[in-house]
């Protein structure tokens, strides 16, 4: 994966984290947002750019042929409820190990 692949796929993460930490203190959510109409907006664009970035890892994860599917189906269940740290992990680490992973591996056709 590029850079800017890498980049662009951490946007949803991050722009996630800063929308939970306007919970985090009444101070930080109005500064977001003076009113609930424009809470409204904000709620629908950050998940579906946060269920975009879920759906292109998970492709990405079992397009892997040569991992164990233990591994990718606990990276599947960690995408999905730990999304925001997580995908940050699987974008920057986890992926690259992968790719490598992948490539190393020989199957025998027996």
């Amino acid at each position: 994966m590029t850079k800017l692949t890498k980049l662009l796929l951490s946007i949803p993460s991050i722009v996630g984290i800063v929308y939970l930490l306007t919970f985090w203190s009444i101070d930080f959510f109005k500064w977001i947002t003076n009113n609930v109409i424009g809470f409204e907006f904000q709620a629908p664009i950050v998940n579906g750019l946060i269920l975009i970035q879920i759906a292109y890892l998970i492709y990405r994860l079992w397009n892997y042929k040569n991992i164990d599917k233990d591994k990718k189906t606990m990276w599947t269940v960690m995408l999905v409820i730990f999304n925001c740290v997580a995908s940050l992990i699987f974008i920057w680490k986890k992926d690259s190990e992968f790719e490598q992973l992948n490539k190393n591996t020989v199957h025998n056709n027996v």
